[in-house]
């Protein structure tokens, strides 16, 4: 299986967290690709079986708080997913409050099955990497 870890960092944080959930998609014995959302594809999706797409959490906890503005737009400018199975993951400070579901809600619009989410503090972004990459590399879709 070829699963593409896709991410939106700006302090590095998520990028571990990437890190983290590509090495564990290895782990399991499939092929992990790590991207910049920016640098993602449409060559990307079309080759991947599977994709996880992760971002930190941009706002103040008084005010609007979700995905990275640079994620949203990275991921409208993604082609159709096709039904791919796709997991979703943020790191956050505080609270991600709306953050996953928003996700979520902006891939199924472009055709992604979203099996799995996971919210990590900042503090270790690595948690939750390894159930994450179980539920994408095990989803029925990408056997």
């Amino acid at each position: 299986m070829n699963v593409l870890v896709a991410y939106e960092s700006r302090s590095g944080r998520t990028r571990r967290a990437a890190e983290a959930v590509a090495a564990a998609v290895r782990a399991r014995g499939s092929d992990a690709i790590l991207k910049t959302l920016a640098e993602t594809a449409a060559e990307d999706i079309e080759h991947a079986d599977a994709v996880a797409i992760g971002t930190w959490v941009e706002g103040f906890i008084v005010a609007k708080v979700g995905p990275a503005k640079a994620a949203l737009e990275a991921i409208g400018q993604l082609p159709a997913i096709g039904g791919k199975p796709v997991a979703v993951f943020c790191t956050y400070g505080v609270t991600p409050r709306t953050t996953l579901a928003t996700l979520r809600r902006s891939l199924e619009a472009k055709g992604a099955n979203v099996v799995a989410e996971n919210a990590s503090h900042r503090s270790h972004p690595d948690r939750g990497a390894a159930e994450l990459a179980q539920r994408l590399c095990t989803a029925p879709e990408a056997t």
